[in-house]
């Protein structure tokens, strides 16, 4: 019963109750008006005869209730209300169900149900191989977990939607730049956002690497606590990204320079280099969580346990996670102590602190503290 009483509230809802009862309001408050009219002038109608009169004219049957030129008159301006108010009934009820179809397609009710998922915001050629390779990389999601926020073209949607590889696959039809579209994709809820930015429109490097920011200060503003990992093109909007403290920044050229010089220099360079990446033999750098039982104990005793296990610990990530939760935890954490003294030296620390900050191959005695991450060499988990 109480489901059946949710469909019919539901129902109500979607064509706009509320909007189609004021209009039936009006015209009846206009009948009963044409109704006073020609009981003044003397016409022996009821006001049933007027609404009677109305709705079988609009559905094309001859009714007539009077003769005299002037009732016939008004006859006709009732008619043409009823018009006006019926037609905008039929456009609140056919509108509803054209907004829903329609966000049943996009999968907006869907999406704004989600938690803890991935969104990438923009579009790449190869965006399918880009996705595939995060869900090699996260083994627990699948292509439902993703939403896809771009401005390609139909054919190219299409195409995702019919993979097979990628079925599931949540795409939303927008421009990630604006507020509601983020929204729509449950942004708040998310753990990963992905900003690769797109160019359908000719657009300049700058003027794509412009729409990234603007997108990455947005999803920080909707949720602080997400993962943001944004891609620029140009060293002025990365050096923008970083006054931001974003803590991931692709800057492609950066890494291209990096492997021509280098190739330059030793024969195999972009071979290692890709191997290091991913070759697609499950051996790659990886980043792991650093377990609080290893507090206080060194990077040698960490990194033997790791050669135990066949895995290379190249380094230790320092302050890994997201800024804002990692200020708030330091900064909850100094309130609790009663040195003054200490409680300052917290507080300067949080001001100047760097997060997820590398430190390769640190000396054997180096002590490991909280949330920090080992920065490995191994088989892929």
């Amino acid at each position: 019963m109480k489901k059946w009483m949710k469909r019919v509230t539901g129902f109500f809802k979607l064509i706009h109750l509320p909007v189609i009862l004021l209009v039936f309001g009006l015209y009846l408050i206009l009948c009963l008006a044409c109704f006073l009219v020609l009981r003044h002038s003397g016409a022996d109608t009821s006001f049933w005869d007027i609404v009677v009169f109305n709705f079988l004219a609009m559905t094309g049957n001859d009714y007539q209730f009077v003769e005299t030129p002037g009732t016939r008159l008004v006859g006709i301006l009732v008619l043409i209300l009823g018009m006006v108010g019926f037609s905008s009934v039929i456009g609140y009820i056919s509108s509803a169900f054209v907004a829903k179809r329609l966000n049943m397609e996009r999968g907006v009710k869907k999406m704004q149900k989600m938690k803890d998922h991935i969104l990438i915001c923009g579009w790449k050629n190869d965006i399918k191989p880009l996705i595939l390779g995060i869900l090699r990389k996260n083994k627990d999601r699948k292509a439902s977990d993703i939403i896809l926020i771009n401005n390609a073209d139909d054919v190219k949607i299409q195409n995702l939607r019919d993979d097979e590889d990628l079925k599931g696959l949540l795409i939303l039809r927008g421009d990630f730049t604006e507020e509601q579209t983020l929204l729509n994709a449950n942004v708040r809820e998310a753990s990963k956002v992905l900003i690769i930015g797109e160019n359908q429109e000719n657009l300049g490097e700058e003027l794509v690497d412009s729409r990234v920011f603007a997108a990455t200060l947005l999803v920080r503003k909707l949720n602080g606590k997400c993962h943001i990992c944004a891609e620029v093109r140009t060293e002025r909007y990365k050096n923008y990204l970083e006054s931001q403290n974003c803590a991931e920044i692709i800057f492609v050229d950066e890494y291209t320079r990096y492997i021509l010089s280098t190739s330059t220099n030793y024969s195999g360079m972009s071979k290692v280099m890709s191997s290091f990446l991913d070759n697609g033999d499950g051996v790659s750098v990886q980043i792991a969580p650093i377990g609080s039982k290893w507090e206080g104990k060194t990077y040698g005793e960490l990194f033997a346990w790791y050669k135990k296990n066949r895995v290379l610990l190249l380094g230790i990530l320092e302050n890994m996670g997201v800024e804002k939760e990692l200020k708030h935890q330091i900064l909850s954490e100094a309130q609790m102590s009663t040195n003054y003294g200490e409680i300052i030296q917290r507080l300067k620390s949080v001001k100047s602190m760097e997060t997820n900050c590398p430190h390769l191959n640190p000396n054997d005695d180096y002590v490991l503290g909280k949330n920090m991450g080992a920065i490995i060499l191994g088989d892929e988990v």
